[in-house]
């Protein structure tokens, strides 16, 4: 409610005078909101007590070839579950700012990076992982591409008006 508070207090001029939407206010409110909830997932501390330790992996794939799917290809959901939520993010992008879905992937990508060297330096015993920064690419793409799509589809759909 803060953000939406400042972004409305920030935009009042413009949003009088009409060269700001109200909805897309709302909409980069949610965006950030998406932003701000990501984060605060992805740093949480996996387990409570004990000696927090971080772990890094390079490697990409590495538990996926090595080990499989994983116990009820829990290696696979994790990744599906990263796309979904970084897809969800791409689109939100889309919606509130219109940007290239170049710009959406590579922003959302720096953003997946970040996270990922924040649960290294903080130590919150997770794993930073380049799985994850690849699937967060790969998700932010679907998203803005699934969206750019619909937009274009509606576009295309619309008749234009009969001259007289």
């Amino acid at each position: 409610m803060l953000i939406a508070g400042v972004l409305a207090i920030s935009n009042r001029k413009r949003i009088k005078t009409g060269q700001t939407q109200l909805s897309k206010l709302f909409l980069l409110w949610i965006f950030l909101g998406w932003v701000l909830g990501t984060g605060l997932i992805t740093l949480m501390p996996a387990a409570f007590g004990g000696e927090p330790k971080s772990t890094l992996s390079l490697v990409p794939f590495k538990e996926l070839i090595s080990n499989g799917p994983g116990i009820g290809y829990s290696v696979i959901k994790e990744g599906i579950a990263n796309i979904l939520l970084f897809a969800v993010g791409g689109a939100l992008y889309m919606l509130a700012l219109k940007p290239s879905v170049g710009r959406i992937v590579l922003h959302l990508g720096f953003f997946a990076v970040v996270v990922e060297a924040g649960q290294f330096a903080l130590g919150i015993d997770r794993i930073s992982n380049v799985d994850d920064v690849i699937w967060a690419i790969l998700g932010a793409a679907i998203g803005a591409f699934t969206l750019r799509g619909l937009a274009k589809r509606k576009m295309r759909n619309r008749t234009p008006p009969v001259a007289s």
